[in-house]
């Protein structure tokens, strides 16, 4: 665990007005237009996230020629465009395996057989998981538990109890389901083995969770959860990109027209904001192609099994 220290010394950076940061940003080379409007942005942004999106367009403390602080809100404009792509297509991945799960469950193990660790593959991480969601059931005021613990007996069906579940337990949930149930899973709804499965809804998360907390996405490494590429991927994709986790939630997307509508939304904003590059976000120029090829045996799929 980090530690953290309340000593003072030449580690500190002293703190400095935003009239301050300005003249700083103008020292080392970033042109200024209107400082006035600069200054606004700054303090509804704050100095340091704002900085982090000049990296790509200096060398060390100095802007590369022409840059100008423009520029640098392009770029974070790009990334809160693209921030909100993914919390929008992160949530139908959410809601569709919830309903695969709970459908799945209940139809083989019945309405109650998701309290039972024997239905999955590790006891303990089965009571960690059944101890989160029914902290979750207490807490929810919607309608639909209000119902089920007044007029149910408290009693509640995997297919509403795992409403109440959040987008990471989901995940977990899967994860200690047992190999049958999870082989099941992938291979009917999206063709794939659940190693796959497994490790693209996990990226969903991560990535909902930066978004979500108004992480950076632009020129940042993901590593905490590597993309499982497929092998005929792998000198194409870099698994700790942002397109890594756009290549998961593109495959997990419940249907074709939701993945078009998502590479669609995602060239839109790369033509809204010319100053943000492919190469910075870890797509390859053939980007579209490589999305619209992995989603197509997927279609397929969804039409064998109608």
């Amino acid at each position: 665990m980090t530690k953290f220290s309340l000593n003072t010394g030449n580690n500190v950076k002293p703190f400095k007005t935003i009239e301050q940061q300005l003249d700083l940003l103008e020292s080392r080379g970033l042109i200024i237009p209107d400082r006035n409007n600069a200054a606004a942005i700054l303090e509804r942004t704050s100095y340091y996230r704002f900085s982090a999106y000049s990296l790509t367009l200096r060398s060390h403390d100095c802007f590369h020629d022409g840059v100008t602080f423009d520029n640098v809100y392009e770029l974070y404009r790009f990334d809160d465009a693209f921030r909100k792509i993914v919390i929008v297509y992160t949530s139908y991945v959410e809601i569709s395996f919830r309903a695969h799960i709970a459908y799945e469950h209940g139809r083989k193990y019945g309405p109650l057989g998701y309290m039972q660790p024997s239905n999955f593959s590790d006891e303990a991480r089965h009571q960690v998981f059944i101890d989160k969601l029914s902290n979750e059931i207490k807490r929810s005021d919607d309608a639909f538990v209000h119902h089920h613990r007044e007029d149910r007996d408290c009693i509640f069906p995997v297919w509403v109890a795992l409403e109440c579940s959040s987008f990471g337990e989901l995940s977990k949930m899967y994860k200690n389901m047992t190999n049958e149930d999870k082989t099941y899973i992938a291979k009917k709804y999206f063709g794939r083995s659940k190693s796959y499965i497994e490790n693209w809804l996990q990226v969903c998360v991560y990535a909902r969770n930066i978004a979500a907390h108004g992480g950076r996405f632009y020129n940042r490494k993901l590593k905490s959860v590597p993309l499982r590429i497929p092998k005929k991927l792998q000198n194409q994709i870099n698994s700790e990109t942002p397109f890594a986790t756009i290549f998961a939630i593109n495959k997990l997307q419940p249907t074709t027209e939701l993945a078009q509508s998502l590479r669609s939304e995602l060239k839109g904003i790369f033509q809204k904001f010319p100053c943000a590059e492919l190469k910075h976000m870890g797509f390859p120029e053939d980007w579209m192609g490589i999305l619209v090829d992995s989603q197509t045996a997927y279609a397929d799929l969804k039409k064998v099994n109608r």
